[in-house]
């Protein structure tokens, strides 16, 4: 029989001791590795010479889950895991103290112990932090009548759960931070990604805009960025927040909820059972941008219920968790950065805005121009998205593209973002027919690329041609809806993909980039065969 505490007849304190610190010793390697908590337990019964162990954890609904069940070397099975005594668990939880099942002692009794044949089993509650009610309950049982057992064990046995709470304390903290950190991660914005400030302003047409942006970068007046979808404001606000060292820097997507509980306990956290569903404590994402900057996109589709938790947090720099039970609120102090591609005024008009929290976003006010109007800057940022998209190689846009970006006729409906997604495209096609190709033509922009009711003499002749032909044979016109339905998917998929990568795989934060639901990003992965790998 291996040695072990239960191999000796007779323990003396320092044969405990000897044992205790190969316990701790032990212990704290474990500590280094993902699964402390199962190798905890695995080493207490090694070290303690049981027969079989298990951690039951009770839950928030009183309810209980076994995590980990072994026996010596080897898990126990499922019909095991039922095969011990329930009774004495059952006390230890309702007790909150060490149970020790002895079949000499009168005061205790299992019926469950005598039928599997444990002659001791031990059961002793799991407490975390001081004060709270115990996370769950250790038990160990000894089957095999040649070990020994006495009072020495079940004081090694009342360290090792103290041992074992402060692990598993440890365990649920490190993995309540670790949620919180992938929820930061959700939000917070990579600096290497943010476009520099002095880049995203250079052109011409909006020297204006830079003036009043850079006259505001030090100060802690809120900015409100307005502008058409797709005209750069939510890279603005980032490239803002970077020039002004205000980190660290998290944005919340608002309008995804109406729902009361769920834009507060978004914005500004929950504690545990505070409502339905609430079944851990949550993080808001005011806290997460203490002393930095909260940017909030999409203002606008904040419900008006909702509103009011906003001023009020604008205005005071105060806020209350859902839950929070103390007198006093809590504070973060962080810049604030709003934008809409709504009219805020016509929304203050009808009443779906408040003018009050309007003032309090509004301290300085930047209106980004549709890309329409400043088509003198479409080649300069053409070739800045071509320096991003392949720095290592000097792209060149060829005289016919760059007259079809300038086309009058063009109405670039999704501005800027638009003209990068054309262009990235463009030049993915060019790399597909010559990998040392460096130069886009008007060959590299896909027919429905770029949205125009009428086109440039020299690419108006084919489509015209097309337009003089007898309707198409019904074989002819579903087999070019095919071909159009493979070239869009393709599209879709890279696009897919794209925000993916940009957001390390992290399907919720892509679906907010791309304004879809969740679940529709999903379904569409799903039948493009995309597969995010999620980083952290």
């Amino acid at each position: 029989m291996q040695e072990n505490l239960a191999s000796h007849a007779s323990v003396d304190h320092a044969t405990m001791w000897r044992y205790m610190c190969q316990l701790v010793d032990r212990l704290f390697t474990a500590l280094e590795g993902e699964s402390a908590l199962d190798d905890g337990l695995d080493i207490l019964v090694d070290v303690l010479g049981a027969d079989r162990g298990l951690i039951l954890l009770t839950r928030s609904d009183g309810t209980s889950q076994v995590v980990n069940a072994r026996a010596q070397r080897k898990p126990l099975t499922p019909e095991e895991r039922e095969e011990i005594s329930k009774t004495i668990i059952h006390e230890a939880l309702e007790t909150n103290r060490c149970v020790v099942w002895d079949p000499a002692a009168a005061q205790s009794a299992s019926a469950s112990a005598a039928l599997l044949s444990i002659f001791a089993g031990f059961a002793a509650p799991l407490h975390g932090a001081p004060g709270q009610p115990p996370r769950g309950v250790l038990y160990v049982d000894f089957r095999d009548r040649r070990k020994f057992v006495e009072e020495k064990h079940v004081e090694f046995f009342m360290s090792a759960a103290t041992l074992l709470g402060a692990v598993l304390e440890q365990h649920a903290r490190g993995a309540s931070t670790l949620e919180q950190l992938r929820g930061a991660k959700t939000f917070c914005v990579e600096s290497r990604r943010a476009i520099p400030l002095d880049e995203l302003l250079s052109a011409p047409s909006l020297a204006g805009v830079a003036r009043e942006v850079t006259s505001s970068l030090r100060g802690d007046t809120p900015i409100l960025i307005l502008g058409e979808s797709g005209t750069g404001k939510t890279l603005l606000a980032h490239a803002i927040a970077e020039a002004s060292d205000r980190r660290p820097i998290v944005r919340a997507v608002l309008g995804s909820s109406d729902d009361l509980n769920t834009i507060t306990s978004e914005l500004f956290g929950h504690e545990k059972g505070s409502y339905s569903g609430a079944a851990s404590k949550r993080v808001g994402l005011v806290e997460f941008a203490a002393e930095g900057t909260l940017i909030l996109d999409e203002v606008l589709n904040l419900p008006p219920h909702a509103q009011r938790l906003l001023l009020d947090f604008t205005q005071f720099g105060t806020y209350r968790p859902l839950g929070h039970e103390r007198p006093e609120p809590k504070r973060s102090n962080v810049r604030i950065i709003a934008a809409t591609n709504g009219d805020l005024r016509a929304a203050m008009r009808d009443g779906r805005f408040r003018q009050d929290l309007y003032h309090r976003l509004a301290g300085v006010v930047v209106e980004l121009p549709p890309l329409r109007e400043r088509r003198e800057d479409i080649p300069g940022l053409a070739e800045a998205t071509l320096r991003r998209a392949d720095p290592s190689r000097t792209w060149k846009l060829s005289v016919p593209l760059r007259r079809l970006l300038l086309s009058p006729s063009i109405q670039w409906t999704g501005n800027v973002r638009q003209l990068e997604t054309v262009i990235r495209r463009a030049r993915e096609r060019a790399m597909a027919e010559s990998p040392d190709a460096d130069v886009l033509t008007p060959e590299h922009v896909g027919p429905r690329d770029i949205d125009r009711a009428v086109v440039d003499a020299d690419a108006a002749a084919p489509a015209a041609a097309a337009a003089a032909q007898e309707p198409e044979a019904p074989k002819t016109e579903w087999e070019q809806l095919q071909a159009d339905r493979a070239r869009l998917e393709e599209r879709e998929e890279a696009a897919i993909r794209g925000v993916l990568n940009r957001c390390e795989g992290v399907v919720a934060q892509a679906a907010r980039e791309l304004g879809v639901a969740r679940t529709t990003l999903l379904s569409r992965m799903e039948s493009l065969g995309i597969r995010a790998a999620k980083r952290f």
